[in-house]
């Protein structure tokens, strides 16, 4: 039975390997914590999950895709992408209570397991996970990262532990994963390739997978630049360890622009939604932006969320993948175009739309943003074939938008129904 681990930050789990229980201390911040933790929701949980998918007959898996991310927006999506092709997962959450809310949200997630790693950044992270499922995990797929816009040291709160995260679980992959291992997917993103720096008044030269994000030192006061920069120096530092070590996985990095689309994750309340659904839809609903005319972004490309799970998939299997950057970048995105989708598609909701504004106009006065060259990535996504002859596509702005506003909809009458 092969089985894909999922691994993030959390207190407390439950050794799921013949219904035992195994405990083992760790410290996190200084305060020690349960790795394999017994607790009376899971005897329910185990109970909840089967041997056997309403999507793959057991016969039938293809093997594991070890995830990091945990909860995450992008991670749940993998979750359900990795399932319906056949993948067993192993995950975990925060705490119980959020293994349970999948469960309860999802139940043909099947086979799905929880598994715990209380701090992503230590040495020999995932060196117990790997020594369990020895030879059985075949992939890895790395979305975790740290997002701390409130951070006040950007060094030692975002560029230190993801460096130190993607470098761990690459050396604990190679050291301990076995030769079972074929592929090592990072989650990186379009910030690692485009030049923050750029002058916008005039478009550049379309930017291609070559590409380097020019940052490196951040100013102290600046969060979203070390963001920016923690993301740029973790993808270097793993296409050093790969250059320098030679594992024998292969590795290819995911690196999408702005993402958009309905989330799965369960969501108490709206500054629970994840930082980019929050830029590029819901903040034109709740009153944030006043005038289309003041709303400036950082990036003008997008890609949804379904084309990343889905292309994160494809990396892992598709042989053209290995060692190339995959850049998933779509349509063109602006505060004007998400307000002319939102009039048109939901006009109840004209009235709580950003006021101002010009049908005509794209973008900003003065902003010309700088296109992407995708020929070769979207070749490379081109060659894989998934469930049921699935090819990889990308959805266009409109629809994205519409099924995210959709979503922010159905979630605004749960919030409003718990107060």
């Amino acid at each position: 039975m092969y089985r894909c681990v999922f691994a993030s930050a959390t207190a407390e789990a439950y050794s799921m390997r013949s219904g035992s229980y195994k405990t083992r201390t760790a410290s996190r911040h200084g305060k020690s914590c349960s790795v394999f933790y017994c607790h009376p929701i899971l005897d329910r949980l185990n109970q909840l999950v089967a041997f056997s998918s309403n999507f793959v007959s057991e016969n039938d898996r293809k093997g594991t895709g070890p995830v990091t991310g945990g909860n995450g927006f992008v991670a749940m999506h993998i979750i359900r992408e990795l399932i319906e092709h056949g993948y067993s997962v192993i995950a975990t959450g925060r705490s119980m209570s959020k293994a349970e809310d999948v469960y309860t949200m999802y139940p043909d997630w099947k086979p799905l397991y929880f598994e715990c790693v209380p701090d992503i950044g230590t040495e020999d992270v995932l060196q117990e996970i790997f020594k369990k499922y020895h030879d059985r995990s075949q992939y890895i797929i790395h979305t975790a990262s740290p997002v701390n816009f409130a951070a006040k040291d950007i060094q030692k709160e975002l560029i230190d532990p993801a460096v130190q995260g993607v470098s761990n679980i690459l050396k604990d992959a190679h050291e301990y994963g076995g030769s079972s291992i074929k592929r090592f997917v990072l989650l990186a993103s379009a910030v690692t390739v485009l030049n923050l720096f750029e002058d916008m008044s005039v478009a550049g030269k379309p930017y291609t997978e070559y590409d380097w994000n020019p940052i490196y030192a951040v100013s102290a006061s600046s969060p979203m630049l070390g963001y920016i920069a923690a993301k740029t120096l973790a993808e270097k530092a793993a296409w050093e360890f790969v250059s320098t070590t030679k594992p024998s996985f292969g590795l290819t990095t995911i690196n999408p622009d702005i993402v958009v689309g309905p989330p799965l994750r369960k969501l108490s309340k709206p500054t629970a939604l994840n930082e980019t659904n929050m830029i590029a839809v819901y903040n034109f609903l709740n009153g944030t932006y006043k005038r289309i005319e003041d709303v400036m972004l950082l990036f003008y490309y997008f890609v949804d969320i379904r084309d990343v799970s889905s292309a994160t998939v494809a990396a892992t299997t598709t042989l053209s993948a290995s060692g190339n950057r995959i850049l998933l970048v779509e349509d063109e995105l602006s505060p004007q175009l998400v307000k002319n989708i939102i009039e048109k598609d939901f006009p109840q909701l004209k009235d709580q739309l950003p006021l101002g504004g010009n049908l005509a106009q794209k973008f900003p006065s003065g902003i010309y943003p700088t296109g992407w060259d995708v020929s070769r990535s979207s070749a490379i996504l081109a060659d894989w074939e998934g469930l049921n002859g699935k090819k990889w596509r990308h959805h266009d702005l409109e629809t994205s938008v519409v099924d995210t506003v959709k979503k922010i909809l159905q979630l605004e009458e749960e919030w409003a129904n718990r107060i």
